[in-house]
């Protein structure tokens, strides 16, 4: 059964998904914890995180450009550094994710109900993984 959908990315599709992958929860959490470990140097830091940032973003696309084939980090550890680097750079990929997940639900539960933020997150994340089971 088709639904008619075309399944395709665009420039702006991708650039609205990257920056919404980027920017997060983090926007609402990171503030205090920043600004109380940079003091006045947090300005450095975000613009050392911007760096960093465009040059992660330049060398994946430029690994996506040369191996176009899914598996993202896997995929190009695999085809660039060997089997192990590959298997390393997945796992690393998907650890990464949970611990931003888990970060994400903890932000979204300190708004929604401070005092109560633990087994609140752990709700939106069993919620949101129903959610996503059922299509």
């Amino acid at each position: 059964m088709t639904t008619g959908f075309a399944r395709r990315l665009g420039l702006s599709d991708a650039v609205a998904i990257g920056l919404g992958s980027m920017i997060g929860a983090g926007a609402f959490a990171v503030w205090q914890p920043a600004v109380q470990a940079a003091g006045s140097g947090v300005l450095i830091g975000l613009a050392l995180a911007a760096v960093v940032a465009f040059c992660n973003a330049t060398s994946s696309a430029q690994l996506a450009a040369v191996h176009p084939v899914a598996g993202g980090a896997y995929a190009y550890g695999n085809a660039e550094l060997g089997a192990w680097w590959g298997y390393l750079a997945g796992w690393s990929f998907v650890v990464g994710k949970i611990a931003s997940c888990a970060a994400m639900a903890l932000t979204f539960a300190t708004y929604a109900a401070p005092g109560f933020e633990r087994p609140v997150a752990i709700l939106a994340v069993i919620a949101l993984t129903v959610v996503n089971l059922l299509g």
